[in-house]
């Protein structure tokens, strides 16, 4: 008010000429102008219709899918819910601004679509900058919170950039030189009808948004929907080798194949040719093999799908028993050797009743308890499918161990040991045997005797018999003697030899005859 106090009436009155000539031009615009945003505004409408009759198929696509798999459509139909009630009240909110700015344009019959009083610069900001009533930041605000609840759903950054330029609240360049922000720059000093076009505009752009959104959410739900041409049904067993008492077990399942697209199969980071995995079986046990099937998805991106197997290796195997070897000898360790086919050794557990059992290497050691004639019986169960099962029960018969065979140890002029029991020996080998052992060497079984004791039985020129006893597998300095004296040619005997084995029992076993050489 200080400077008023300074202007002359004649500077005065030229300020106020000057603001009514300013206004004369502001309302000065050209009725084409006006006309044309008419036009305009009519082909918004059109396009916002079509726009809104392609998103309602979508929808229409979402309930479908939901209905008929919920549980894998279930999250992206109740994102297209959210999508829509946020679409809706966006979309309702401008278009109650549109109906009141018309209002406040022609009053309360005014038809949003047709205006009379086209070039009013009042309406608009009165409805959206008043100061106290003022519904611009509302806008502002809703706006800013759908663009980036729409973005977040979609992976095309090309089509955010385009979606975060529609809906920009930022102020455009004619408003940032005048120092103006979005609300300013839209809705301050200008016409209904431009404002009215603008706001269709952005409704437009919203139900275009909503449908990038809902496009994204169906390829989300399609992302594993590889297409099929061709279906097939397969068998798949736990095992092929099913034991008798056992239940054979498979899954039964669809299989749709893309005769058009093969996929890649990788397996330890080496594509296989034609899906044809062979692996030489060169290891025995459990085995593990896994990889991935890399497919080409409707998006267009490489999608990998992994595998695992486990398979078990096992020896080729064939079982041959006679009928009458069923037996355990008593107070020796017999081995056993024990396997269940189609079950991995550690997956086999073994039980002895009347007589003990332990594992030794691949095989088993048993030691029968029970007396001889008596029975030992073995139980094998195994492991398969998880499950512990019995698989068989056999019997043996508990025998005593056959009687040995006595021999005298001996080395060649080679240095190779040898084992004499019948036939000529030189007498400076009977010197350094020093005695006879026993044990069954049989081929089959080898468990060495203790000798107790022996008699050397020599004939004399005379015809008369000479006896030498001794204690212990060892000969006596009386025996030593006598096969000092002993011609060559001549024939003497090892009797009486009696020997304990490793069951405890003692026995007399076989004589010895030799001619000494």
């Amino acid at each position: 008010m200080a400077s008023d106090k300074k202007i002359n009436t004649r500077q005065r009155m030229i300020n106020l000429m000057y603001l009514v000539f300013i206004a004369m031009l502001a309302l000065n615009i050209p009725t084409e102008v006006l006309d044309g945003f008419d036009l305009v505004n009519e082909n918004i409408q059109r396009t916002i219709e079509n726009t809104s009759e392609r998103n309602k198929q979508m929808y229409g696509e979402l309930d479908n899918s939901y209905r008929n798999n919920p549980e894998k459509s279930g999250v992206w139909y109740n994102r297209a819910q959210e999508i829509k009630t946020k679409t809706d009240s966006l979309y309702n909110l401008i278009q109650s601004l549109k109906i009141e700015i018309a209002q406040k344009t022609d009053g309360k019959k005014a038809d949003v679509n047709n205006l009379k009083s086209k070039d009013n610069l009042d309406a608009a900001a009165e409805v959206m900058l008043a100061p106290m009533k003022g519904k611009g930041k509302i806008l502002k605000n809703k706006i800013d919170s759908y663009r980036n609840t729409i973005t977040s759903l979609i992976n095309d950054q090309q089509k955010i950039n385009i979606i975060n330029t529609e809906l920009s609240t930022e102020p455009t360049p004619r408003a940032k030189s005048e120092n103006k922000d979005w609300l300013a720059g839209s809705f301050e000093s200008m016409p209904s009808v431009a404002v009215l076009t603008y706001l269709s505009e952005l409704q437009s752009n919203i139900k275009q948004a909503e449908g990038e959104a809902l496009n994204s959410l169906l390829k989300n739900i399609d992302v594993s929907d590889f297409r099929v041409n061709e279906l097939n049904a397969f068998v798949i067993p736990e095992s092929k080798i099913v034991m008798r008492g056992m239940s054979y077990k498979a899954n039964v399942v669809l299989a749709a194949i893309d005769t058009t697209q093969r996929p890649k199969v990788i397996v330890n980071n080496k594509e296989i040719a034609n899906g044809l995995l062979e692996i030489a079986a060169n290891t025995l046990g459990n085995q593990h093999v896994k990889g991935h099937l890399e497919m080409l998805s409707p998006d267009g991106s490489i999608r990998q799908i992994p595998f695992a197997q486990d398979y078990t290796v096992i020896e080729p195997m064939a079982t041959v028993a006679p009928l009458l070897m069923d037996v355990v000898y008593a107070g020796i360790d017999n081995e056993l050797s024990i396997s269940v086919p189609g079950v991995a050794t550690q997956d086999v557990s073994v039980n002895a009743t009347g007589g003990s059992l332990v594992r030794k290497g691949n095989n088993w050691i048993v030691r029968p308890t029970g007396g001889i004639g008596t029975k030992l019986t073995v139980s094998v169960s195994a492991r398969v499918n998880g499950v512990q099962r019995i698989m068989a029960n056999k019997e043996f018969r508990i025998r005593k161990l056959p009687d040995p065979s006595a021999f005298i140890a001996y080395t060649d002029d080679k240095g190779v040991a040898k084992s004499f029991k019948q036939g000529g020996l030189s007498r400076s080998v009977l010197l350094n045997a020093k005695g006879i052992q026993a044990s069954i060497d049989d081929g089959i079984l080898n468990i060495p005797f203790s000798v107790l004791s022996f008699r050397t039985v020599m004939v004399d020129a005379m015809g008369n018999a000479m006896q030498e006893m001794s204690s212990g597998g060892s000969f006596s300095e009386r025996q030593l003697e006598q096969i000092r004296r002993m011609d060559r040619g001549k024939l003497f005997f090892i009797s009486g030899i009696k020997v304990k084995g490793p069951d405890g029992i003692e026995r007399d076993i076989a004589p010895m005859e030799i001619r000494l050489k």
